[in-house]
């Protein structure tokens, strides 16, 4: 496809990542990783954070990230996806913290196409379950398209981990400061338009750092304490810095919206002061062998000159 170019290369360590760009933007995948690790305009800088302490690494599939012999979710930073709700970690893993192996911290197999890659999970053995995501660059423009399936592949684990309903969760962690928006809804499900989640063993800083207008939620990152805000916003979650703004868009499955995960949330923001998650989930389903869950995203990069032009844009969404 003309005007788009993918080519292999070594990124900040990792031997099999793959660059795809146009005239205007770049992304490049990490199959070591599983995630996608830069989104920024062609002589631009990354959106995305990343953590320089694991650079270069690969991770073992299946196995757990250790430091210190502490068993942790590692911090890499970009894009990736989980397979289900936090509320459910402890089943799977014995923390809630630490989301599956298998998923969240192993190497991707990878396809090649004309205009993207399609990277493919290991099979989980705690959830028998893959991930499959074909990414893709419009051969003009910024745009981005992910599309993602969860599949049911064996039976899981134990019949506990078997109940546990699934759902495609797209998280893009964003370097800080920045401000993130996510889009107000008439007749929201939760007090006010948003949820400000309560934690067993943490503070929520988020209350102190939102406004809102009638069309959008604005969340200023934080500067120490974490943060979290959801909502069951329909089309869009978005971030502001440096005067770029990353937009992703998704679909709203108005039938299925009493099953999304977390009270009803179909998007959350999360920071602290290293970085801001967008994240965006599908309906939760459980499934049986052979079912799966579809869900995709949609990304685009603006430039902006300041916060009327970010009005302006997310105006329009």
């Amino acid at each position: 496809m003309s005007g788009i170019n993918i080519s292999n290369i070594i990124y900040k360590g990792w031997k099999k990542s793959i660059e795809i760009s146009n005239s205007e933007i770049k992304i490049i995948v990490v199959p070591e990783t599983g995630r996608i690790l830069f989104y920024g305009f062609v002589e631009g800088e990354n959106i995305f954070y990343e953590n320089k302490e694991l650079e270069g690494i690969v991770f073992s599939n299946g196995e757990y990230f250790k430091k210190e012999a502490k068993i942790l979710a590692p911090d890499v930073g970009g894009n990736r996806v989980l397979p289900c709700s936090e509320e459910y970690f402890h089943l799977l893993t014995g923390s809630r913290h630490v989301p599956d192996p298998f998923i969240n911290a192993s190497s991707y197999k990878v396809s090649s196409l004309k205009n993207g890659v399609i990277l493919e999970s290991p099979i989980s053995k705690l959830l028998g379950i893959q991930i499959k995501r074909t990414i893709t660059i419009s051969e003009k423009g910024t745009g981005v398209k992910i599309e993602q399936e969860l599949i049911k592949k064996v039976a899981a684990q134990n019949q506990k981990i078997e109940k546990i309903p699934l759902t495609i969760w797209s998280l893009s962690k964003i370097k800080t400061p920045n401000t993130s928006y996510l889009s107000m809804q008439e007749n929201s499900i939760f007090k006010n338009g948003f949820l400000i989640p309560e934690w067993p063993d943490a503070k929520n800083n988020a209350s102190i750092n939102i406004n809102t207008t009638p069309s959008f939620l604005e969340l200023k990152s934080s500067e120490n304490l974490p943060q979290k805000v959801g909502s069951d916003a329909k089309k869009w979650v978005a971030g502001f810095l440096e005067k770029q703004v990353f937009v992703e868009t998704f679909n709203f499955d108005t039938e299925q919206k009493e099953s999304y995960p977390d009270n009803g949330t179909s998007v959350t923001i999360f920071g602290n002061n290293l970085f801001t998650e967008l994240e965006c989930l599908s309906p939760e389903k459980t499934l049986k062998i052979g079912e799966s869950i579809s869900y995709d995203l949609h990304w685009s990069l603006h430039s902006v000159k300041d916060k009327n032009e970010v009005n302006t844009l997310l105006q329009r969404l």
